[in-house]
């Protein structure tokens, strides 16, 4: 195989054309963020307590997840883009767990004046 071959060929590799997702596929996902939303807005009306913030904590992340997943096409990513999007999810509950960690350990300390 000459080099023009080769580079011909390389050339028609890189413009072929992505796979076409089916726009039932995304009607399915609208259907699945809309009845999220409905089950977020639910629990928000219903007393729970602490327990209110830990389900829609759950839920955002069930919603980033489908959104993540389905229109920022990590499926179909390469290995090292879904590395980045786990571990950018990782940090981010690292950050929270050590912000919820401080938050819940402080001990209330009254006013030197009251």
């Amino acid at each position: 195989m000459s080099r023009q071959e080769s580079l011909s060929s390389a050339t028609k590799e890189d413009k072929a054309e992505p796979p076409v997702t089916p726009l039932s596929h995304y009607l399915w996902v609208l259907a699945a963020l809309l009845a999220l939303l409905a089950l977020s807005a639910g629990t928000a009306l219903i007393k729970l307590g602490t327990w209110n913030t830990v389900i829609n904590l759950l839920i955002a992340v069930m919603k980033a997840l489908l959104v993540i997943s389905v229109f920022m096409h990590e499926t179909e990513a390469r290995k090292l883009t879904r590395l980045t999007s786990a571990l950018g999810f990782i940090w981010l509950a690292m950050l929270i767990g050590l912000a919820l960690f401080d938050f819940l350990t402080r001990s209330v300390v009254p006013a030197p004046w009251g």
